[in-house]
């Protein structure tokens, strides 16, 4: 196996597990986010092995809770067989974000499932990209921006309605194109360019932390990074709960997990809705499960049963945008339970035509699961909760609920 260059690069895997206060944690990389039934069917098993408490992440993947420090084995064979361990040596670094809508969303321009997966087959088949650290991050953008402005070390961004695919490098645009046959080779090298730079660079995490990362790797490959205003400010587009009508007519549902956690029996019955015409539950960063290509007429029954299964099937919930860590009983780091403040302050949020916006409760300093650039977050200190508001100054507070209290009375009413 390839060693990564990291010192101290510690990101959890199938075959590596991580030491969490209940137990051991396996993360299971899912590229684009897609996970077909017999994939869904051994993460329920190995749920069964742990816990029960199965997580998603903010890259799209997933984190079975509460195993054995010696179930990295079954893990692996499991997760084999199901087709989700193409490549051990690959384990840690197959991290590829992709719209959980795979381009159908109507503002799409590039259909991108063929193009994750001739990414993800070309990275598992050099065995010197095993050596990627486990935090680098390919994007392949379908044009629609339902993955924000996520700053990925490698991005194919859909250009010219689709016929070519721009090269990213943590989040500046380049001058290299591609066709979509070709994006994935293009790539792949942008992340060995980074590899070589990496050589003599030292203990780099991504591109931007090199001293002129992105634009060394351009150069190494031919280009240059471009300026590109109008892409820099250009909207955004929100996955949210609900129906999307595709541009074939059929729909996509979504469903938001409350905190992103579900349970084996969720699994199991999630993994009922495919068949020969759903074949596909699609993650996103925004810890959403989407099922696309469902006829119209079955939409309906599909939207009770996710709702059955407690999970989110409309945009008014309160939960929309509200993330929290694992905290207390799942981190030995964590001073208060954050999961608790975060299910008090959906309720607060719920119909609220303007809240604060997005909203990260972190149990401990570290912050871990904070999105980039969220606008609200609460991050528990050693007997206090510090608030950050876009655009406020910093407040301090005693308790979780004087912070939850706080929160509700400035949240914005109409």
């Amino acid at each position: 196996m390839c060693p990564h260059p990291v010192a101290g690069d510690r990101c959890p895997g199938i075959l590596r597990l991580h030491p969490a206060a209940d137990g051991h944690l396996a993360r299971v990389r899912l590229p684009g986010g897609v996970l077909r039934a017999p994939g869904l069917r051994a993460v329920t098993t190995l749920a069964a092995r742990g816990n029960g408490v199965v997580e998603l992440t903010s890259r799209a993947s997933l984190q079975v809770r509460g195993l054995h420090a010696t179930d990295a084995a079954r893990a692996a064979e499991l997760l084999d067989n199901a087709g989700l361990l193409p490549s051990p040596e690959h384990d840690r670094v197959r991290n590829i974000l992709a719209s959980p809508f795979g381009g159908r969303h109507p503002a799409a321009a590039l259909r991108t499932d063929d193009v994750v997966t001739a990414l993800d087959r070309g990275l598992c088949q050099d065995g010197a990209l095993a050596g990627l650290p486990g935090r680098f991050l390919f994007v392949v953008e379908d044009g629609s921006r339902t993955l924000g402005r996520r700053r990925a070390d490698v991005t194919l961004a859909a250009c010219e309605r689709g016929t070519r695919l721009r090269l990213e490098l943590a989040g500046r645009p380049t001058s290299l194109t591609a066709a979509p046959a070709d994006a994935p080779a293009l790539a792949l090298d942008a992340a060995r360019a980074f590899l070589a730079l990496l050589e003599g660079d030292g203990d780099a995490w991504r591109i931007e932390d090199m001293p002129d990362g992105a634009a060394r790797v351009a150069l190494a490959l031919g280009g240059a990074l471009r300026d590109d205003a109008a892409r820099d400010h250009a909207p955004t587009t929100t996955v949210t709960a609900g129906a999307l009508e595709q541009a074939d007519g059929r729909l996509a549902v979504t469903a938001l997990v409350p905190l992103g956690r579900v349970d084996g029996t969720t699994l199991a019955a999630l993994g009922a809705l495919l068949d020969d015409d759903v074949r596909t539950l699609r993650l996103s960063p925004d810890r959403t499960l989407t099922l696309v290509d469902v006829p119209a007429a079955r939409a309906p029954r599909v939207i009770a049963a996710l709702e059955s299964l407690g999970l989110v099937t409309t945009p008014d919930s309160g939960w929309d945008g509200l993330s929290a860590c694992a905290g207390v009983g799942a981190c030995v780091n964590a001073h208060v339970d954050v999961r608790a403040a975060a299910t008090r302050r959906a309720s607060a949020r719920r119909g609220l035509a303007r809240p604060l916006g997005a909203e990260h409760w972190a149990a401990c300093e570290r912050g871990c699961g904070r999105p980039a650039s969220v606008p609200v977050s609460a991050t528990a200190t050693a007997g206090a909760i510090r608030l950050e508001r876009a655009g406020a100054a910093v407040v301090t507070v005693a308790t979780v609920d004087d912070a939850v209290a706080l929160l509700a009375a400035t949240e914005p009413v109409s």
